[in-house]
């Protein structure tokens, strides 16, 4: 893996004389590592967030801990403004595993934030190689570790005789199976998870009724327009519903 940045600087403002200072990132990653990326489900897990993200984020949090109190009215308000801080901090800018293989452009009112970003970036992916390097020994190879005078020395033997020889034990009991989920917090997450599931259903059925009731009127709206307008107005509503809340 290779981590390429590159610094610049921009003026802006009303009078154009404020300085954003630029930082491009972008990963290279082999043909081995985007294989292991994809097979592992690294791609989504989040290197950088801006600190835009980051306050939304810490909104959301504060707002959806109201969700606990008494009155309906502040669970109410709790969920609204919540549900907005939360679509606003995915708004902003977040750096993932995957989408740092196609470059981000950064941009920062200060010195400061930029290298903070630039550091950031940089200690991530270093525990991004640390994954790729462990998700590239799953494949039967022994990792031999050999302790001299208090320093590691690592050796990889590739085709490794097993460690471990396996068999199964028929006086031994079977495990016990985990214990099922229960008690009331479970009951409402699942209660939640079942009407998200529901509304999203219904809502693509909305749009495909759009769709079809659009085209028998000989307009044309492909799916991708029709979800997009669909999500400005959801976040219309929701704006809506904070400045009400």
């Amino acid at each position: 893996m290779q981590l390429r940045l590159q610094r610049s600087q921009r003026a802006g403002g009303v009078l154009g004389n404020t300085v954003f200072f630029c930082l491009d990132v972008r990963g290279d990653y082999t043909p081995e590592e985007q294989s292991n990326i994809r097979k592992y489900k690294l791609g989504g897990q989040i290197i950088y967030s801006s600190r835009a993200a980051q306050r939304h984020a810490a909104r959301a949090s504060a707002h959806l801990d109201r969700v606990d109190s008494d009155l309906i009215r502040e669970k109410a308000a709790g969920l609204a403004r919540g549900g907005l801080s939360a679509v606003m901090a995915r708004l902003s800018l977040n750096i993932s595993i995957a989408s740092l293989g196609k470059g981000h452009h950064i941009e920062c009112k200060d010195l400061e934030e930029l290298l903070e970003a630039e550091d950031t970036v940089r200690l991530q992916c270093k525990n991004v190689t640390r994954y790729l390097e462990v998700a590239a020994t799953f494949n039967g190879s022994e990792v031999v570790i050999d302790y001299v005078n208090g320093e590691e020395k690592v050796h990889i033997t590739q085709g490794a005789v097993p460690l471990l020889a396996y068999t199964p034990d028929s006086s031994e009991p079977p495990p016990a199976s985990a214990a099922s989920p229960s008690g009331p917090a479970y009951e409402m997450g699942h209660e939640l998870a079942r009407m998200g599931d529901g509304m999203t259903k219904a809502w693509l059925e909305f749009e495909q009724k759009l769709i079809a009731r659009a085209a028998a009127t000989g307009w044309v709206l492909p799916a991708t327009q029709v979800r997009i307008a669909a999500g400005v107005v959801a976040l219309v509503v929701l704006i809506l519903l904070y400045e009400i809340l």
